[in-house]
């Protein structure tokens, strides 16, 4: 294959670095600002090549060794090279350079604040999916490479959480000691997927099976780590990753776990989306808290099982569109002993139409990628004075703050390093009404 010499000029979206061959954009992993490297083409198209590094002629003063020991293997966390006080600047870079492309914005005097630092920057993933395989003789959880269909084994991987690694652990070994064989999709039989979840020390899992489901021996043999508070699984043989296909059976243990947040406790059933890394979920929940007037009614969007709204004190409209969410969110607020909040499972965007016609917000909390038109009319036609826009896709943002601006002024801007070592983050925004 041809090989070309090029300078790294940038990172890209996903943390690749990108150089130029002939005036043409070349993507190369593990390649950092201001590297000279050596690369093989290994794609080439009319828009873009990707290369190889083959070697570096001139490496970055901020590399440094991989903070994972299966970076070369999974390479799922494109910054584990690069030096975490750089990840910030990266990150407010890339937001940066998609309200350049997308909006007419003076971006140097909008007020975009530091990237919020993570407290910790590894083992912080408290929850994991992985398939299940069968690799020399035993079943092993992993990850599929990016692009390839070949598996990393993933029970020592630097991002998750310890506990969890040394549970992955021990379940293979026992799935192993009972002849558990990974998912035959001829017969609809085995285990295809396990995700685990780390709720404040207490390991929740979730097997999906095909349609022999789990061996109760096998139950109850995990049921036996100390730290394993239950243990579901769900059938599922159709060729989509769905885990609710056929609803959750609980094999041992709690229906729900507690975990703390704002100096109260949440239950969380096994449906309900725990955040990944809930350090840094509570201090994106802080700095929204930060923004809200006392006194304002409030319309909040995917808000989830409530762990902001049931938070707060002010009167409150919730919706999700999933409805163990809202199941949950009720649960809670019975549990708290909260009456502040209504919840609403529908349509998000349905729902938010139907309610700013009908009721008078001061504030509204949305939580998406970017915003429907119905998103953005419905708050422009019920003059909403202040809007919370939480994002975590910079160009999407962008495109909607520029199509806002007519109404809205720029109060703040706060990106929040949600993942560390992967180009993933989240933004949240703070809308005046002009």
């Amino acid at each position: 294959m041809r090989k070309e010499r090029v300078e790294i000029k940038k990172l890209g979206i996903n943390g690749e670095g990108i150089g130029y061959i002939e005036k043409k954009i070349c993507f190369i992993q593990d390649a950092l600002p201001g590297e000279i490297v050596d690369v093989e083409i290994i794609e080439r198209t009319r828009q873009f090549t990707k290369g190889k590094v083959v070697r570096y002629i001139q490496k970055s003063p901020y590399r440094q060794p991989s903070v994972c020991k299966e970076y070369t293997n999974c390479q799922g966390c494109a910054l584990t090279t690069l030096e975490y006080s750089k990840h910030l600047s990266f990150k407010k870079g890339l937001l940066k350079d998609a309200l350049k492309k997308y909006t007419h914005f003076d971006v140097e005097r909008l007020p975009i604040q530091k990237t919020i630092k993570a407290p910790e920057t590894l083992h912080y993933r408290q929850v994991v999916s992985l398939p299940i395989t069968y690799f020399k003789g035993k079943v092993h959880a992993g990850i599929f490479q990016r692009e390839t269909k070949y598996l990393t084994l993933m029970n020592q991987c630097s991002m998750q959480d310890s506990l969890i690694n040394i549970c992955i652990q021990k379940i293979e070994d026992i799935l192993n000691e009972h002849h558990v064989r990974d998912y035959n999709d001829k017969v609809k039989k085995g285990l295809r997927f396990m995700r685990m979840r780390n709720i404040d020390g207490q390991i929740q899992v979730l097997f999906v099976t095909g349609q022999d489901g789990m061996k109760q021996e096998v139950i109850n043999d995990i049921s036996q780590i100390p730290e394993v508070k239950s243990i579901w699984y769900t059938i599922n043989t159709t060729r989509y990753q769905q885990f609710e296909m056929q609803g959750y059976k609980k094999a041992y243990g709690q229906s729900y776990l507690p975990f703390q947040c704002f100096d109260q406790k949440y239950l969380y059933s096994i449906k309900s989306e725990f955040p990944v890394y809930p350090q840094m979920e509570k201090i994106k929940l802080d700095t929204i808290r930060s923004l809200l007037s006392e006194d304002s009614k409030i319309l909040s969007l995917n808000c989830g099982i409530g762990l902001l709204e049931l938070s707060l004190k002010q009167n409150i409209v919730a919706v999700d569109e999933k409805n163990y969410h809202i199941h949950d969110a009720k649960e809670n607020a019975k549990f708290l002993v909260k009456d502040n909040v209504q919840w609403i499972c529908q349509n998000v965007h349905e729902a938010c139409i139907q309610q700013c016609k009908k009721n008078h917000f001061d504030e509204v909390i949305v939580r998406s990628s970017e915003l429907s038109d119905a998103f953005k009319q419905s708050f422009i036609l019920s003059k909403i004075k202040h809007i919370i826009y939480v994002s975590d896709h910079p160009s999407s943002l962008a495109k909607d703050l520029e199509e806002l601006d007519k109404y809205y002024r720029i109060e703040k801007i706060i990106p929040i390093d949600t993942y560390p070592y992967s180009a993933k983050f989240d933004t949240v925004v703070s809308l005046i009404r002009k």
